[in-house]
């Protein structure tokens, strides 16, 4: 049998997460450098700015479930070679308007479905169907990828604003990046793979007594096809959406809002940028040891340890402990803030299969981005209203709990409980 380490999905892997580096990392990243040159040059206020970041996520939220069921359909260097195209032109073209309304356009389509099918969604879609052994810690890391783009993409695009502009910045990254996406889909990005590849036998062996639950339950369920109306009939997909939109709204809204709550409490600048540095870090380690757990621990376990550590972060917030106990609370808890992607994406493919992966995430992501444009708003009401975040931090506690419960309640699909039109 040959050894896993020489499998060809890991190159899969490595090209799907550059896709999604770049995809998340050039758009949603990178977003707020544009800020102040923008709105200088066209006498925006920062609320109407913004206004862009919510036309980019609707169109992203809008355009998953059709990404999705095209990544299902056809060969996905096809689908993420097209609209990664998108994504790069969009750049350049965005560099290139005069009128705000073409600006919101080129980020609701192109730009849109360009994260979309580069991004998160795109690359889960491929990767999970090239692992069943090592999925979890595939899907580990991967889900580094948006980190990774992120610390990388702000200082390049930094660096590019200084010495071109805003609009000459969009005009290099469009190139390069729609250069890049090119190069990989034609040389790396492949849907499926076969049994003549490289490790394939040891990615893929069957054996009963070492293989996990969650791996013999995904074999069992990997050939299923959904379509868009049997998933909404199904109380899995129902309670997975709520329970994932939940978490990850609030995740969103205490990411957003945590330099704001640091310095409200007192600490300064330099300190916050030490606690936000550090809870990073946290995530990123929560990231690969969630997805290495992923492949050995009953999935619905682990969601609720990644919960519990985030209602622990919060109860910390609410108590505002000394330094040092805060900056430890913050190291050890903030496996939360990246534990619950890989936790998120392994779990769909347990309960869903692989067959229509893309068509499951992207109905989800139609369903569980709300969650997080609700929270976002209602946190800042909150501080808006009390002078403080404590009330929202104790209605999240109560939410998390809620996501805790609905994904507990989620039962592996049976194949002979599927649909007779949706099976293979």
């Amino acid at each position: 049998m040959q050894s896993p380490l020489f499998y060809s999905g890991w190159r899969v892997l490595a090209g799907s997460f550059l896709s999604s580096a770049l995809a998340i990392g050039f758009s949603m990243y990178i977003f707020g450098m544009f800020t102040v040159p923008v709105t200088e040059e066209f006498g925006l206020s920062r609320a109407s700015f913004n206004n862009g970041v919510i036309i980019l996520m609707l169109g992203i939220a809008l355009a998953s479930p059709l990404v999705g069921k095209l990544l299902d359909r056809y060969p996905a260097r096809i689908i993420m070679g097209v609209c990664g195209t998108g994504f790069g032109l969009a750049l350049v073209l965005i560099a290139a308007a005069q009128q705000l309304w073409q600006m919101l356009v080129l980020l609701a389509i192109p730009l849109a479905f360009g994260v979309a099918a580069c991004g998160a969604l795109g690359a889960n879609t491929v990767v999970v169907r090239w692992f069943q052994v090592h999925r979890g810690k595939a899907m580990g890391i991967l889900a580094l990828s948006t980190s990774v783009g992120g610390f990388l993409s702000q200082p390049i695009t930094a660096w590019l604003i200084t010495n071109f502009g805003w609009r000459g910045a969009l005009v290099i990254l469009g190139i390069a990046i729609t250069t890049i996406f090119v190069l990989l889909n034609l040389f790396v990005i492949r849907s499926r793979p076969s049994p003549a590849d490289k490790g394939y036998d040891a990615e893929f062996a069957v054996n009963t007594e070492t293989d996990s639950a969650t791996t013999q339950a995904g074999r069992a369920i990997d050939n299923i096809t959904w379509g868009h109306l049997d998933l909404l009939k199904s109380r899995n997909f129902w309670l997975v959406s709520i329970g994932i939109g939940l978490f990850f709204g609030i995740d969103q809204a205490v990411l957003v809002s945590q330099v704001a709550y640091f310095q409200d409490i007192g600490y300064d600048l330099q300190t916050t940028a030490l606690l936000v540095s550090i809870k990073t870090i946290s995530a990123i380690g929560g990231k690969l040891i969630v997805g290495h757990l992923a492949d050995k621990v009953d999935l619905r376990i682990l969601f609720a340890g990644v919960a519990c550590c985030s209602i622990s972060l919060l109860t910390v917030y609410i108590l505002q402990p000394d330094y040092w106990i805060l900056l430890s609370c913050v190291a050890a808890f903030g496996v939360a803030v990246g534990g619950v992607y890989p936790v998120w994406t392994t779990l769909t493919a347990w309960l869903f299969g692989t067959r229509s992966y893309g068509a499951v995430m992207g109905l989800m992501v139609l369903f569980t981005q709300p969650f997080a444009m609700v929270a976002l708003r209602f946190i800042g009401q909150i501080h808006d209203s009390y002078g403080t975040y404590i009330p929202a931090f104790f209605t999240f506690i109560a939410l998390v709990g809620l996501a805790i419960c609905m994904i507990a309640l989620v039962r592996p699909t049976n194949p002979a409980d599927a649909p007779a039109p949706t099976r293979a």
